[in-house]
């Protein structure tokens, strides 16, 4: 009675060989599969063969009468098909061809399908080829073999696919596929991001950038600038000589020159003059000519009256000499004028101060000399305290007499003028004239 048998291997031309050492040439080949196990859509999965042959207890022997039947059969059908004179190899042949068919190609099924050997009704062109084959080689099954129900062996698990050439698709298909499906995902992924705009990056102007026109700026010429300056002005007042002409330019420079103080000529009103003796003395007779008043209101306040005209009783020798003077001062119908003798050498700024303060002066004026250093006269003035005008003596031997203009005090007076505006600018035009511009 034959029976069937499932054999399993991962080469086929083992399993026929196989077949042949164990059941003889007389086996009938009933299917052959080959299935692969896991992987990712086809690729990197475990294939092997399955082998289902029918093999008889017992070899049977046709009759005497019917023997020449297998040779009439041949011979009557002489268009068929050549065969092979050796099945196996015409087997393994076929084999081979379908091998290299199913490698040129990828099965495009979406899932694997299980399949139960031997009872798929799609089996693979290999099988169906193997199996006419067979059938041409060997002696088909007895009647009753045939009627022998067949036992499908167990299902395959899920995990084996069969392998169809007619169904499988080309490779190039399946990698096109791949890249819509991947081109798609991309897509889906930039539109779920968050929209950002792109960074302004600010360019820096090319240095052939066209640049808007400016017009330059032309500086006025100011020829007496630098020549006022010479001439021991402030730089800031000499810049306001802008004009083409001197006496323009000079005025313009002492456009803001502090007006020179009033003579204090009220009765009882005391006009303080501190310096050198014989200087001051002398700007004293000419203030007191201007205010009508006698020699008697000149007094001195000095060490000494020696080489002066001033008499001793007009002479004052201290603060408190001063403090009593005062009262009878200050009671007469007269303006009076006080000589206080004091020089930056004497450094005796404070002593002068006190003086003044005892006689309750109503103007304070200090003679400088132009040719002294003007910090050294700076410092000399602020011994003597409040200081409400100066007198400039030494005017014609210095050459820059504008610099006591840095004192930042009213001027009274020019050597034996009186200091304003119209005396400022002839001195300085009379020096400019005489300078080569």
């Amino acid at each position: 009675m034959p029976k069937r048998l499932l054999l399993e291997g991962t080469d086929i031309e083992e399993l026929l060989t196989q077949v042949r050492n164990e059941h003889g040439p007389d086996v009938s080949i009933v299917s052959a599969d080959r299935v692969r196990t896991g992987g990712f859509a086809g690729f990197f999965a475990r294939q092997r063969y399955e082998l289902t042959v029918e093999v008889n207890d017992e070899p049977v022997r046709p009759a005497q009468s019917s023997a020449p039947a297998p040779a009439q059969s041949l011979a009557a059908a002489p268009a068929a098909e050549p065969v092979s004179a050796d099945p196996v190899a015409a087997l393994l042949a076929r084999a081979e061809e379908q091998e290299r068919r199913l490698g040129a190609s990828v099965a495009g099924q979406d899932a694997a399908r299980p399949v139960a050997v031997g009872a798929h009704k799609g089996l693979v062109p290999a099988a169906a080829g193997l199996g006419q084959t067979a059938s041409q080689t060997f002696p088909a099954p007895s009647a009753v073999a045939q009627a022998v129900p067949f036992q499908a062996p167990a299902a395959a698990s899920e995990n084996f696919v069969v392998e169809s050439g007619a169904e499988s698709m080309a490779f190039a298909d399946m990698l096109k596929a791949l890249q819509r499906d991947g081109a798609a995902a991309r897509s889906s992924a930039l539109v779920a991001r968050t929209y950002q705009p792109p960074a302004v990056i600010e360019e820096e102007p090319s240095a052939g950038a066209v640049r808007s026109f400016q017009a330059p700026v032309i500086e006025q010429k100011r020829p007496f600038v630098q020549g006022l300056i010479e001439l021991g002005m402030p730089e800031g007042m000499a810049r306001k000589a802008t004009e083409s002409d001197m006496y323009g330019a000079v005025k313009n420079a002492l456009a803001d020159l502090p007006d020179a103080p009033g003579l204090p000529g009220n009765p009882g009103d005391v006009l303080v003059i501190v310096g050198e003796v014989h200087t001051a003395l002398r700007l004293a007779k000419k203030v007191a000519r201007i205010l009508n008043v006698g020699a008697g209101q000149i007094l001195l306040a000095a060490r000494s009256t020696a080489g002066t005209d001033i008499h001793t009783s007009r002479r004052l020798s201290g603060p408190r000499a001063a403090a009593q003077k005062a009262r009878k001062i200050h009671r007469d119908d007269v303006p009076y004028v006080v000589v206080v003798a004091s020089t930056p050498e004497e450094r005796n700024g404070e002593w002068a101060a006190s003086v003044a303060d005892s006689l309750g002066a109503t103007a304070v004026w200090a003679v400088v000399d132009a040719t002294r250093k003007t910090a050294d006269t700076a410092r000399h003035l602020r011994s003597l305290g409040k200081v409400d005008a100066i007198a400039v003596n030494a005017v014609e031997a210095t050459g820059d007499p504008a610099s006591v203009l840095h004192l930042d005090l009213p001027v009274a007076y020019l050597e034996d003028r009186p200091a304003g505006r119209q005396a400022w600018t002839a001195l300085l035009c009379e020096r400019l004239e005489g300078m080569e511009l």
